[in-house]
Order: C-alpha cells, then sequence, then structure tokens
C-alpha cells in the first residue's frame, strides 16, 4: 500500500493569485491576522477555483470551534470546483501555525466522520492539502486516499519533526 501523505518544503506565494483575481488588501491581510484559511487552486484552465467542500468544511469548523478564526482568502464572490462523486474534496488549509496543524487534523477528520454519516459502507477518497507556516519556513502536507484511514495515517507520523 504506498503512503497517502506527501510532506515538501514549500514556499507558497499568493501574488499571482492576487493580482488575477484583484484581490483586496484587506482580503491579503487575512494571511497574518486567520488562523486557518482556506486558499484556492489554480487548475488546467489557469482559473482558481475554491475546493468542493470549502464553504462547508469553514461552516463545520466556525460551529464546532468558536476559539480560532477561520475563513476565505477571497473577498465575496469565489467560484467553486464542483466534483461529482461520494470523494470529499477538501480546501487547501493554509495554517498560521505548525502548533495549530494537530488541531485542523483533527477537525478535518471530525468533518470527514460527519459526512460518511449513514454512508458508511461506501468507499469514499479524500483529497487535503495543507500548507504549514514553520519560523521562516513552510511545508506542504496532501493526503491523497481512504476517507476511512484519514486519522489513523495522519496519528501514524510525527507532525511535530516534519
Amino acid at each position: 500500500m504506498s503512503n497517502p501523505i506527501n510532506i515538501l518544503n514549500t514556499n507558497t506565494s499568493f501574488d499571482d493569485y492576487f493580482c488575477r483575481s484583484s484581490i483586496s488588501n484587506e482580503a491579503q491581510n487575512k494571511l497574518t491576522n486567520t488562523d486557518f484559511l482556506i486558499v484556492p487552486t489554480e487548475y488546467r484552465d489557469a482559473t482558481f477555483y475554491f475546493a468542493q467542500e470549502s464553504i462547508s468544511f469553514i461552516k463545520f469548523c466556525r460551529q464546532n470551534d468558536p476559539g480560532h478564526s477561520y475563513d476565505l482568502l477571497a473577498d465575496s464572490d469565489i467560484q467553486v470546483r464542483s466534483l461529482h462523486s461520494f470523494d470529499i474534496w477538501m480546501p487547501v488549509i493554509w495554517i498560521a501555525s505548525e502548533i495549530l496543524l494537530p488541531f485542523v487534523v483533527n477537525m478535518v477528520s471530525s468533518y470527514i466522520y460527519d459526512k460518511l454519516k449513514g454512508r458508511e459502507k461506501e468507499e469514499a477518497k479524500v483529497d487535503v492539502t495543507f500548507i504549514v507556516k514553520r519560523d521562516n519556513e513552510e511545508k506542504t502536507i496532501h493526503y491523497s486516499g481512504d476517507a476511512k484511514t484519514f486519522k489513523e495515517s495522519f496519528e501514524r507520523i510525527d507532525l511535530n519533526n516534519m
């Protein structure tokens, strides 16, 4: 079985997105003022889209965790890329500090659990990317695998030593 988790050193620049999408300074400031920020992904047509689960995940987080700030890296109107299957296409989640990573992994796990209620026997895949700020470096963690083993996959790695 292949490892569903890939960890890479990265340096994310949102400048291209800000420029092409005419993102206001107020929205750009969310990068420094938000604990968890849902960011869009550029697809083949050079358009930035938010993942299918972006809005419902933000609502879930705000309802279940009012102690942290969650937001979308956007001004108002957003484009959501919708895929028609039972697979769970989570957003790219920018995390302000590495100490919050285990917390957001748990939130995603809880969200997946809620999505699977009543459909436990169905096969479902999860696709999610975390961008984690750690001092002066950044890591991208991508999970693409079985929904039912999401939490166990993250429990097998030491997130503090990535």
